[in-house]
């Protein structure tokens, strides 16, 4: 692997591509050849299994499996193909590591899921720069999308696919990942093929040459907001502003909670106002904002962010035609949105839920504190509204206070969830929170 050293050496940023070289060669060598013209040096990674390499590879599918400690003959022998997909994922992502911490490498592509948490950590620190460019079908894209959700945000990620005419949430999960769609199948020599290849490759060099760098002015507050829960967002936004704070707002679909979490994870993230814990419900029912995992709600307290935590969305879960609604649920009040519809929580969902909040909670070792507004909890949960229903809201509340601990404050406001003074209070608290935490100077974050 010394040809990687004079590689870095002859050019400022590199680019590693990582696709199937026995059927995608001539477009990995278009794109390598167009990415070289364009100033940025390309490092080819074979993930192929099966057939001889269509071009020549910087890493060879061999090397890449035995990173991981095995040998492809094996797994092609047995014809055991996930074995084999797990392989080259967990090979590549060694490979990537040690060319980055050798400073070899500033773009990569490719990384098993068990080094996610090192990597991150890795790249934190790093003075580099990491580009990720992928290409494949179905396969190709499950390998390269997974190693590129192990990278962190702001590393451009791109790649050409034709899954990318699909629901691709699997592929994307929580990352800035861009899915530039082939159209075509990548297969043939062609007209369109090649404008596409060349597009794709301008489009990842101008995300390079923009540069990775999330650049922050001023401290970022997170808060999270949905549907009939924004307005709390849209009216913290100036009040945050006021006091020197830039707002970054996450939709609370599932993959808007869990990016929050990760951002918080990689240290962008100064204070946290989780106005919309929703997610929760859904994740419950099986509804249309589920895809929690199991650190929503938890990131905060264990990287030492102060977090402010409101029940916004927690008298509902969201249905639609392609989330159905659990037949138990059937006869519940309802609340039609568009396509999707919010079907209202009772007393046991309440007490669910309050466990899972509080147990959460209970494991965070900085400042935090919940904000209760007593008139509803969303835009369909307030007087004269399909969803209101304050007793059920109660049961949540008293449950909580059971649960959680003495020293995390419950403070019970006599507004609604979407009352400028509810967002005004959990702007003075976070801001409180985190004063406290860092001194007077906001600047110091």
């Amino acid at each position: 692997m010394d040809l990687f050293r004079s590689r870095s050496e002859e050019m400022k940023k590199q680019l590693l591509i990582i696709t199937t070289l026995d059927t995608k060669g001539r477009e990995a060598a278009r794109v390598r050849d167009c990415v070289t013209r364009l100033g940025i040096n390309p490092l080819v990674m074979d993930v192929g299994m099966l057939g001889k390499p269509l071009i020549y590879p910087d890493i060879t599918r061999d090397e890449v499996v035995a990173a991981a400690g095995v040998h492809l003959e094996d797994f092609i022998k047995e014809g055991n193909r996930s074995s084999a997909v797990k392989a080259v994922q967990e090979g590549g992502a060694i490979l990537a590591k040690r060319l980055f911490e050798e400073g070899k490498c500033h773009g990569v592509f490719g990384m098993a899921e068990e080094s996610r948490g090192e990597l991150s950590e890795m790249v934190r620190g790093a003075d580099m720069v990491f580009i990720t460019c992928g290409m494949g079908g179905g396969t190709g894209t499950a390998i390269v999308t997974y190693i590129m959700r192990a990278l962190p945000f702001g590393i451009p990620k791109v790649v050409l696919s034709t899954v990318a005419s699909r629901d691709v949430r699997e592929y994307v999960g929580t990352k800035d990942i861009v899915m530039f769609h082939s159209v075509a199948d990548l297969l043939g020599t062609n007209g369109l093929m090649r404008l596409i290849l060349d597009q794709a490759s301008h489009a990842v060099c101008g995300m390079i040459q923009r540069g990775s760098t999330i650049q922050k002015e001023k401290p970022m507050v997170a808060v999270t907001a949905y549907g009939i829960n924004s307005a709390c967002a849209l009216i913290a936004e100036p009040l945050l502003q006021e006091k020197e704070y830039e707002m970054i707002a996450f939709h609370a679909n599932g993959v808007g909670g869990m990016a929050m979490e990760e951002l918080i994870a990689q240290g962008l993230i100064a204070g946290v106002i989780d106005f919309t814990t929703h997610e929760i419900a859904d994740e419950m029912f099986g509804g249309y904002c589920k895809g929690i995992g199991s650190t929503r709600l938890e990131t905060a307290g264990t990287m030492g962010i102060p977090l402010v935590v409101a029940p916004g969305g927690l008298d509902n879960a969201v249905f639609s035609p392609f989330y159905p609604m659990p037949e138990g649920l059937k006869g519940r009040k309802i609340y039609t949105h568009d396509v999707r519809f919010c079907v209202r929580m009772g007393p046991e969902e309440m007490k669910a839920f309050a466990k899972i909040v509080g147990e959460k909670l209970n494991k965070s070792t900085v400042p935090t504190h919940v904000l209760i507004p007593l008139k509803g909890w969303s835009e369909a949960d307030k007087p004269g509204r399909e969803l209101y229903d304050p007793e059920t809201n109660q049961v949540f509340v008293k449950e909580l206070k059971r649960i959680l601990r003495s020293d995390i404050p419950i403070e019970e406001v006599n507004l609604h969830v979407s009352d400028p003074g509810f967002a005004e209070r959990a702007v003075q608290l976070i801001d409180q929170m985190i004063r406290s935490k860092k001194g007077s100077s906001i600047r110091s974050l």
